[in-house]
């Protein structure tokens, strides 16, 4: 079984086990204070960002709107030919 091998045995001694949990709480800690720097860090790079990007936009004119020439209830979009040669008939689909 694979329990049996990674069986942990606990220190009876009082200071071992203070030592041990004195390591897992700075272990801890430390953890948890990359990943507050971490944070703090994408806080600042999003605001930089969100900072730059409206200054940008800010410089540019605003673009006028484009005039439509097309009729109401027309869609307008892009096609494109397949093949040039005649049209293949379809099996008629169905029973």
């Amino acid at each position: 079984m694979l329990h049996a091998g990674l069986r942990l045995v606990k220190s009876r001694h009082p200071l071992a086990r203070l030592l041990a949990a004195v390591i897992a709480i700075v272990f801890v800690a430390g953890l948890v204070a990359v990943g507050v720097f971490a944070f703090a860090v994408l806080v600042v790079g999003g605001a930089l960002f969100a900072l730059g990007r409206a200054l940008r936009a800010a410089s540019r004119p605003a673009a006028a709107p484009a005039r439509s020439t097309a009729r109401p209830g027309v869609i307008e979009g892009e096609f494109t030919v397949v093949a040039d040669g005649p049209a293949r008939k379809r099996a008629p689909s169905g029973a």
